[in-house]
């Protein structure tokens, strides 16, 4: 939706999390007066005081507890101009919905949910807005796993080159709090991580896209495996380069751009890892000497790279020089195979950002037999049983001796032999040969109690869940947190 349309269309905000909050002051800040604001949780009211009280300068302020929930209007000036928000907090009449020219939602609203058919076509999102409004070159990332890694790596290659760079999308702030385009604000390249909620509604006009990898994730919000797949994608549809996993090359879409030119990367490819070598060809751009990213994974996150660079630089000479003196400095993003230190011999990894089975399974395969203990379990978002059966396998396969199991999906490994244990408290169980000590808990400082008490000196506890962080903490972040905090503190005892 271009800016024009917005300034004399009739707009709701729906979600009211930090993007809905970001989107308020966009459509103030572009001169919209009346603005109406949708979520369906009645808590958001204190939010949306506070939010209120920091902007300072309410006038006139109304509410009541209607047949829905809360609902009410607000008056403030804004850069000195009357602004008025019409709120609705609860639950939503949805008929007031087909008043709207265009609805704003957030990440976290599905389009899919059926209460929403009469009027998700209506739905339009910051990254649609940015998409239709920005005309600089974007670089968009997506994938199951890799893709933050991957968007900073590039993010910090761009900079050392010298180009004028910005990083946004899922590992920041909202696009239209980092990128003024009411001013056409425009950089260099603007590298843009992109998640499957970023992807559902619309096909993004890329200079360069890449699709690093699909595994099944994300089910209870797509519906389905192959939802989720035309999700991800989209982000090729429109791109002047594209560059695909190797290993995921079957999802190069049958129609795309007559122009669009597609690469490989990867374990095979255009831009491939082998023998310890960063390779194009058969030509090596650079060996694997100095480089602080751990595990196999992030060497084919690199090859990605390589190929943005590449493309852009189109010298090698220059492509090795950046590269080589970004990956000796760069160690990786926190909470992603970050090690904390070692405390009483037991070195702690915090990996809080795995969040599917396929990503701890990676993990593993880095730190291999010196894992002693390992945390796992989070929210339960209907990923495929085979996946979880793999994990276990693994498990097996590297003789882990301690498991700490975190509800819901961690109570469910190796279900068979935990079903009726008591949560909270050691427990042994024997699967043939193997033998493990587990706790099943609730809480972080449980957990870490017990991979203290159990963990063998010189060996790793290992923090990644394969699951979302939902079930027990706000996101994966606070997770992470904690794990650090009472790594440390139980670490001084």
């Amino acid at each position: 939706m271009k800016i024009k349309e917005i300034k004399v269309s009739d707009i709701a905000v729906f979600g009211f999390g930090r993007e809905g909050k970001s989107t308020l002051l966009f459509l103030f800040k572009l001169g919209k007066k009346r603005v109406s604001l949708f979520d369906e949780k009645e808590e958001v009211l204190f939010d949306f005081i506070k939010f209120l009280v920091d902007l300072e300068n309410t006038l006139d302020f109304e509410v009541k507890k209607g047949e829905f929930g809360y609902e009410g209007k607000v008056k403030l000036l804004y850069k000195q101009k009357k602004v008025t928000i019409k709120f609705y907090f609860g639950d939503i009449d949805y008929r007031l919905f087909t008043d709207f020219d265009a609805i704003i939602k957030t990440p976290g609203i599905s389009p899919y949910n059926d209460k929403y058919a009469n009027f998700r076509e209506k739905f339009i999102s910051q990254t649609t807005i940015f998409k239709d409004n920005y005309k600089g070159k974007v670089i968009g990332i997506t994938g199951t796993k890799g893709k933050s890694t991957i968007s900073t790596l590039i993010y910090e290659c761009l900079k050392e080159a010298g180009f004028d760079t910005k990083l946004v999308g899922n590992i920041g702030k909202p696009v239209l709090d980092q990128i003024n385009i009411l001013e056409k604000t425009k950089y260099d390249y603007v590298v843009y991580e992109m998640s499957s909620y970023m992807l559902e509604d619309h096909s993004p006009k890329n200079y360069i896209s890449i699709l690093n990898n699909i595994y099944e994730c994300h089910i209870d919000r797509h519906g389905s495996f192959e939802a989720y797949k035309k999700a991800k994608a989209n982000i090729l549809s429109s791109a002047k380069y594209s560059l695909i996993n190797y290993d995921f090359r079957d999802m190069e879409p049958v129609k795309r751009q007559d122009k669009s030119i597609v690469f490989h990367f990867g374990r095979a490819g255009d831009y491939r890892y082998e023998d310890g070598e960063f390779l194009k060809g058969k030509n090596r751009i650079l060996k694997d000497k100095n480089i602080l990213l751990k595990g196999e994974h992030n060497k084919r996150n690199i090859t990605a790279v390589l190929g943005v660079l590449d493309i852009i630089l189109k010298d090698k000479k220059k492509v090795k020089k950046v590269l080589s003196s970004v990956l000796q400095t760069f160690s990786g993003l926190p909470h992603r195979i970050q090690n904390i230190g070692t405390y009483k011999g037991i070195t702690f990894i915090d990996d809080a950002i795995a969040v599917a089975p396929e990503s701890t399974i990676e993990a593993m395969k880095t730190f291999s037999s010196e894992i002693g203990t390992l945390f796992l379990g989070g929210q339960d978002r209907g990923d495929s049983e085979k996946h979880f059966e793999e994990l276990e396998k693994k498990i097996i396969e590297l003789d882990i001796q301690n498991l700490v199991l975190f509800p819901d999906t961690g109570y469910k490994i190796f279900e068979k032999y935990t079903k009726n244990l008591e949560e909270e408290k050691s427990h042994t169980i024997e699967i043939g040969d193997y033998k493990a000590k587990i706790i099943k808990t609730r809480t972080m400082k449980k957990g870490v109690s017990f991979a203290y008490k159990h963990t063998k000196e010189g060996k790793i506890a290992l923090l990644s869940c394969a699951s979302p962080s939902f079930s027990l903490w706000k996101n994966y972040e606070e997770k992470g947190n904690l794990f650090q905090q009472e790594v440390q503190e139980q670490g001084k005892e």
